[in-house]
């Protein structure tokens, strides 16, 4: 395996693993959802209630999403809806402090011939947030079901909860990588970065590139780039704010110095990568391409404010 196929190997195989242990609230969901189409069985009739969250768009989303991953794991369970349940029975709420017995929920369940009803709530610490899952059993009038499964900030989350706009916008970064600006090798770089995201998807800002062709025999090579850069975002496995998969336009001027004579000329080309996240750390692999260095590589670490 050449050094180019194992080195794509690696990314490839971190970022799964990175993506496998990002727990988010659609996982978390399926995962109750699981649990629940294991303890029922075949043509149950369950009474899903809203579950209690800080924004009524998270709450409807809890209820809805836990409704159709258990119809998609368990297509012969029937789901009783919750504007079923509050035709039947308008008392399920009180009318300020929006909080339901278990008595009125049992009650309206067992009117409906619902076998199980499932309900809970939603929590925030300072790692994320928890989803609380609660099943009780009709006939007995005990739980039968009690978990609570943990998931990790996302933009998905915060957008459900009202809270989207509030991210990392100021990014710095160094960088390390390789040029294809030598005529029969490449040069190592370095770079400083720094940007500023405007939108979750878009952010502008400059790099300072510094290479030095170490294998040229009879020449002292230098160059150094200032440009100008322009990203967006193009997608997140996480859905998290300017994270992921991205394309960068670069512009600028590349200033020569070959032994003691000095040429300038257009730096202009693309760059391409994916920015890992880990609250204000981050890194990012990324590739090159363009005039006059043809194509490099590099991978940067910073932070985000």
């Amino acid at each position: 395996m050449g050094a180019k196929k194992r080195l794509s190997f690696f990314a490839l195989l971190f970022l799964f693993s990175y993506l496998w242990a990002k727990e988010n609230v659609d996982v978390a969901i399926k995962k109750a959802a699981t649990d629940i189409v294991e303890r029922c069985s075949a043509k149950s009739i369950i009474a899903i209630d809203d579950f209690e969250s800080p924004s009524a768009k998270m709450t409807l989303y809890i209820r809805e999403r836990l409704a159709d991953s258990i119809f998609e794991q368990a297509p012969d369970i029937r789901i009783v809806t919750r504007e079923r349940m509050d035709k039947v029975e308008k008392e399920l709420r009180f009318q300020n402090s929006g909080v339901v017995s278990e008595k009125t929920i049992v009650s309206v369940a067992e009117r409906l011939g619902a076998c199980l009803i499932v309900f809970g709530w939603m929590e925030e610490f300072k790692s994320g947030y928890a989803l609380v899952v609660r099943a009780l059993d009709i006939k007995t009038g005990t739980y039968i079901f009690r978990k609570t499964y943990e998931f990790q900030y996302s933009q998905k989350s915060e957008q459900l909860l009202g809270m989207a706009p509030s991210y990392k916008k100021f990014a710095v970064s160094a960088i390390l990588g390789l040029n294809k600006n030598s005529i029969q090798y490449v040069s190592p770089a370095f770079a400083l970065c720094c940007d500023y995201c405007f939108h979750r998807k878009f952010s502008a800002g400059a790099k300072l590139i510094a290479s030095a062709d170490i294998c040229e025999k009879e020449n002292k090579v230098f160059s150094l780039e200032t440009l100008a850069i322009a990203r967006y975002y193009i997608a997140s496995f996480n859905g998290e704010s300017a994270t992921g998969f991205f394309a960068e336009a670069q512009i600028g001027a590349i200033f020569l110095f070959v032994n003691s004579k000095t040429r300038r000329s257009l730096s202009a080309g693309a760059c391409a990568g994916y920015r890992f996240a880990f609250n204000s750390l981050y890194f990012e692999p990324q590739l090159r391409f363009g005039y006059p260095y043809i194509c490099g590589f590099g991978i940067a670490a910073g932070l985000r404010f």
